[in-house]
């Protein structure tokens, strides 16, 4: 899968750390300033490659808090 090594670095660093998926968009995209498009194919790709982590046990998801405007919190998992 697409950027799951990434994935994988910047969340085992910090094991006991929650990370926002704008956290994990970020790194994936280098830091760098991209546009919409480019932003949400990277957001769609990570989210299948933090599914496939997850079923695999790797990665614990919490869904969010609020019923409108939340947002899920993703931890890797020891």
């Amino acid at each position: 899968m697409l950027y799951v090594s990434e994935i994988s670095d910047l969340m085992a660093a910090y094991p006991g750390r929650d990370f926002k998926m704008a956290e994990i968009v970020r790194y994936v995209a280098g830091g760098k300033r991209v546009n919409a498009r480019t932003r949400h194919a990277i957001r769609v790709s990570a989210l299948r490659a933090l599914q496939g982590l997850r079923d695999e046990g790797f990665v614990l998801v919490r869904p969010p808090r609020a019923a409108r405007g939340g947002f899920a919190l993703y931890r890797w998992r020891p």
